[in-house]
């Protein structure tokens, strides 16, 4: 089913799955990390679905293999955090970006289509830091750069969503820090003894 949109044709049913993985992962950025990465595996199952759909009008094959990517770094990168207690190994990250880069390599051309599998490296080295701040940071850089890939592309509909993302990185990088600040102030009223407590948990 198509939509005449603003002079655009647009895949009724691929906006419609798009829209609710955007919604999905713009919550997802205001959880802590594990809960994000459960929210952001389902968004991007949602988003390798929309871009299945938009295969029938143009060629998604590096979007296909860089959400699925990302789903199959987001599971490992879960199971290690409940079974080891622990960020997944920067070695495994990158096992998961090789055939990743194997199959876009065939699609490379002009700049802009070096940008995806670079910003999905970025942030998948970001994401393995033990670091909050290093770990939105990549989130930050891997929906900016979308957003000008987009932009490159003329896939407007695409840059609106960007917008909405990154907005939704920077205000979870602000509560995160306002947070942070929050729970060393109150650490740093507590006796020695509890602030050392206090310090273990946090």
């Amino acid at each position: 089913m198509y939509l005449q949109l603003f002079g655009l044709t647009v895949n009724l049913p691929a906006q419609i799955v798009g829209l609710i993985g955007l919604a999905v992962i713009a919550v997802s950025y205001q959880f802590r990390k594990v809960k994000y990465l459960v929210w952001s595996t389902i968004a991007m199952a949602l988003f390798l679905a929309e871009s299945c759909i938009l295969s029938a009008d143009s060629d998604t094959v590096t979007g296909i293999v860089i959400n699925a990517t990302a789903i199959a770094r987001n599971l490992a990168m879960i199971a290690w955090a409940v079974k080891k207690k622990a960020e997944l190994p920067p070695w495994l990250a990158a096992a998961f970006l090789a055939p990743m880069w194997a199959v876009c390599a065939f699609y490379f051309g002009a700049w802009y289509t070096y940008l995806p599998p670079v910003l999905q490296t970025v942030y998948t080295f970001c994401a393995v830091s033990r670091n909050d701040f290093v770990f939105r940071s990549g989130a930050l850089v891997l929906e900016s750069g979308n957003f000008f890939y987009n932009a490159s592309v003329g896939a407007y509909i695409g840059v609106v969503r960007q917008i909405v993302l990154v907005t939704s990185v920077v205000v979870s990088i602000v509560t995160a820090a306002r947070a942070g600040k929050r729970e060393k102030a109150q650490a740093a009223a507590l006796p020695d003894g509890a602030a050392e407590a206090a310090d273990k948990k946090m």
